[in-house]
């Protein structure tokens, strides 16, 4: 007598199609979910040449030139395919004369693109009418008040990073210079030693230079950028970097063969506080 499987019941057919449905909207949900992640993160730009340009305002013209950075010369700069990367007023420590100079830093993608997109930006008709206003009542800038350097990003500087600071940051920017021959020991001792010991002691490393080759200037140069979470903050943080053991030993050292920096004159430190404006906070 031949047997007749009994059919399964339709019960159990139907968990396994709802489980498989399940597993289906779970694994393209999540999927989704990384797409969107990935298209809320913001793009980067690929920066090879920065610009760290300084101005100092005629006398009663730092607001105006802050308005006219602002309200018009960011978005055009953005229009004309430049990076607007951090803007700066120098910050003044209680007791010390003012300085009103303000110090920003551009990104391109080279020299070629840096030049085109300058040449875009003085003849544009928006910048001419804006630049023309605002002249009406004298200059904003002091005669010969516009300084310009142009740098290379070492080769183990940060990824340059533009997400936004929930709370304004204090920033230092620094210059070293070195005794002749001694350049690239200094930037091995940032690369292997300096930067670690800035991190673990709470020193955000942001950007590390080198000047473009073809600026007499800046023979013997390298430059920085350091982040805090305030300037009374950096006070701390230098003076236990000063005092820090490995640091000391590092020091010594590295200068067995001869001091790295110029003595006097071998390291400049500007503290910078981020404008209302400023992509970098």
């Amino acid at each position: 007598m031949t047997t007749i499987a009994a059919p399964r019941p339709r019960s159990s057919l139907f968990r396994r199609a709802a489980f498989a449905l399940a597993a289906a909207s779970a694994l393209f949900a999540s999927a989704c979910a990384s797409m969107g992640n990935m298209m809320s993160e913001p793009q980067q730009p690929a920066i090879g040449l920065y610009e760290m340009r300084i101005y100092t305002p005629a006398p009663g013209k730092k607001a105006a030139l802050d308005a006219r950075f602002r309200d018009h010369t960011v978005g055009l700069f953005q229009k004309h395919g430049m990076t607007p990367i951090g803007f700066f007023h120098v910050y003044t420590p209680p007791g010390a004369p003012a300085d009103d100079r303000l110090f920003y830093v551009m990104g391109y993608k080279d020299r070629a693109a840096r030049d085109e997109s300058w040449r875009a930006f003085a003849q544009d008709p928006e910048w001419q009418k804006v630049y023309a206003d605002s002249q009406k009542d004298g200059s904003l800038t002091t005669q010969g008040g516009i300084e310009n350097v142009f740098f290379s990003p070492a080769e183990y500087s940060p990824k340059l990073n533009l997400t936004p600071s929930a709370t304004p940051r204090h920033f230092e920017y620094r210059v070293y210079t070195g005794n002749p021959g001694k350049l690239e020991n200094i930037h091995a001792r940032f690369r292997d030693h300096t930067m670690r010991i800035f991190a673990r002691l709470g020193m955000a490393n942001y950007l590390y230079w080198r000047p473009v080759a073809d600026q007499p200037a800046q023979t013997d140069k390298m430059a920085y950028m350091l982040a805090f979470p305030t300037a009374a903050a950096r006070t701390t943080m230098w003076q236990a970097f000063a005092a820090d053991e490995k640091w000391k030993k590092v020091s010594a050292e590295s200068q067995v063969g001869g001091q790295l920096l110029k003595t006097p004159g071998g390291v400049v430190s500007v503290q910078l506080t981020p404008t209302d404006y400023s992509p970098l906070r």
